[in-house]
């Protein structure tokens, strides 16, 4: 039998997902461990190379042996049951009810999501896609206009389009923004509880930096992991507005109007328009009292 009510995150690479996920992980019923990849794996996991290479990085990502992994899977054929399994066996292990899974196209996936998971609740960080994309040049990766311009729309894009259609609302599914979850934490993760039916803890709101995330990642993959990094890092707000320093107006222009002409102009003008308020409310409250660290 599948987990009745799992929690899935989504959003455009660089968007705040990995910090979202770090701190409902700080609830004590809320397993939220690294990101399983699952979307992208096969639908089916049947290759035995490739789901043996999947579960040696989840048993490094969740320090427990791969073969205890592949017990767990117990030889499940579709990638929904096989992440059901291991996630549900882990949560139990760390003593949680309820688990988590972050992945950024999570956002351009809720359809499949729903259908595996009807009772599943979707959140969906949604940042400033000026500083998303001076992230991704600043990185030297998917800066490209065209390469930028397809992810954001297969994740962006189309968890809005899945929204229009679905009435402009859905009990599942809840947009949050990064940089009111960076200025003002505890409204934020308040708002987030209440819509997963979880009750209040005052920790989540005082991320302090996971480190061991960035290290577990590292000894998986041999890669280092800029998102992962500042994450070891306590809660701060350097990271809003870079683009003002890294693009500027000039550099980001052209990428405004490659998404304009896929027709997310509104979307992006919503997006800029909405960081405006959300920064000058959190400068009328006081609430951007954060540890300011260089980026």
């Amino acid at each position: 039998m599948r987990s009745r009510n799992p929690v899935f995150i989504g959003g455009m690479f660089k968007s705040g997902t990995s910090l979202l996920r770090a701190m409902l992980g700080a609830h004590p019923r809320l397993f939220a461990g690294l990101e399983t990849q699952w979307l992208a794996e096969k639908a089916q996991v049947q290759d035995i190379g490739e789901r043996k290479a999947w579960l040696e990085r989840l048993a490094i990502f969740f320090d427990v042996p791969r073969q205890k992994l592949e017990e767990t899977a117990g030889g499940a054929l579709d990638i929904e049951t096989c992440l059901d399994r291991l996630l549900s066996v882990l949560a139990r292990r760390e003593g949680k009810f309820r688990w988590v899974e972050k992945t950024p196209y999570n956002a351009g996936s809720i359809d499949r999501i729903l259908r595996q998971w009807p009772h599943a609740k979707v959140l969906h960080v949604l940042r400033d896609p000026r500083d998303v994309y001076a992230s991704m040049v600043e990185m030297g990766k998917w800066s490209e206009l065209s390469v930028f311009a397809r992810h954001w729309c297969n994740t962006v894009g189309v968890a809005r389009n899945w929204l229009t259609a679905a009435g402009g609302t859905h009990p599942g599914y809840r947009e949050l923004r990064y940089e009111a979850l960076v200025l003002a934490p505890e409204a934020t993760m308040r708002s987030v509880l209440a819509f997963l039916g979880e009750t209040w803890e005052p920790r989540l709101s005082m991320f302090d930096g996971r480190p061991q995330d960035f290290e577990r990642v590292r000894q998986a993959t041999g890669k280092v992991s800029t998102t992962l990094k500042r994450l070891a890092q306590p809660l701060n707000e350097s990271r809003i507005g870079i683009w003002s320093s890294i693009i500027g107006e000039e550099g980001w222009a052209p990428v405004q109007a490659e998404l304009a002409r896929r027709g997310y102009g509104d979307i992006v003008q919503s997006l800029i328009g909405d960081t405006e308020m959300i920064s000058a409310e959190a400068a009328r409250t006081g609430c951007t009292g954060l540890v300011e660290q260089t980026p």
